[in-house]
């Protein structure tokens, strides 16, 4: 080999050599300006690592990883269901734009109609019930409050809601301070008047309705005897069945 190939493989070499060099320096350069943030990120690590180490250990993380492998059919089902829902979201969403405005809007009109005082009113009402009541009372007005609501559907005739609107407007309209005492004669005399021969003829037929009553239900003095008498024949009856088995042996 001739000294000039010699020399040119030096120089290369030397150039490769100074080459290094700058890399070298450039990478001193930047691990002493890495070095002090480094020290700091690794002290703030060490800290936050102390302050979790009464929650946090290495046994927990590997508990936590063993949990995740065995759980992951349960998690790709979860995926799967999580795109269910997204998809019935944007489904949904577009209707919501337009529903909850109605909805909202809805709302605010009962609310100026005073639906929810209404509301609010009635559940002071069974508040002040319940606390005046106790649950076997209330229980025990089951028939009567079922005996009301029949007497409501009753009240939806015409005639009787005539009647009994007649007759509130009628005492509504009554001054019991312009009454005057009246004898005999006064009441002969107030009989003349065609409004009061027409509440007798009212008071007359009301009279013949209620005499009505009475006549279909049984009287309680005579349904209590009744059950006494029942009892006692059948507890008889039952002590006779009793006695034949035994003669018969």
């Amino acid at each position: 080999m001739s000294n000039e190939a010699i020399l040119e493989r030096l120089e290369a070499m030397e150039a490769n050599i100074a080459y290094l060099t700058e890399k070298a320096k450039g990478s001193d350069e930047l691990m002493h300006d890495l070095t002090p943030i480094f020290h700091d990120g690794f002290k703030v690590l060490m800290n936050e690592f102390g302050s979790i180490e009464h929650g946090f250990q290495l046994e927990d993380m590997i508990t936590f990883i063993k949990k995740l492998m065995v759980s992951f059919k349960n998690l790709t089902y979860m995926l799967d269901k999580m795109e269910d829902i997204i998809d019935l979201w944007r489904t949904v969403e577009p209707l919501m734009h337009s529903s909850v405005p109605q909805l909202i809007e809805f709302l605010d009109e009962l609310e100026q109609k005073g639906v929810f005082e209404t509301y609010r009113a009635m559940i002071e009402i069974r508040a002040k019930v319940a606390e005046t009541y106790g649950v076997e009372n209330i229980r025990n007005m089951g028939d009567s409050f079922v005996f009301l609501v029949g007497m409501l559907e009753k009240l939806g005739d015409p005639k009787v809601r005539m009647m009994v609107e007649g007759a509130a407007n009628a005492f509504s309209e009554l001054d019991l301070t312009q009454v005057e005492p009246k004898g005999l004669v006064g009441m002969g005399l107030g009989m003349n008047n065609k409004d009061a021969k027409r509440g007798l003829g009212i008071m007359l037929e009301m009279t013949k309705t209620l005499g009505k009553i009475g006549m279909e239900v049984p009287k309680v003095d005579e349904v209590q005897p009744c059950g006494l008498k029942c009892e006692k024949t059948q507890e008889s009856e039952k002590s006779e069945e009793v006695e034949k088995p035994e003669a018969k042996q």
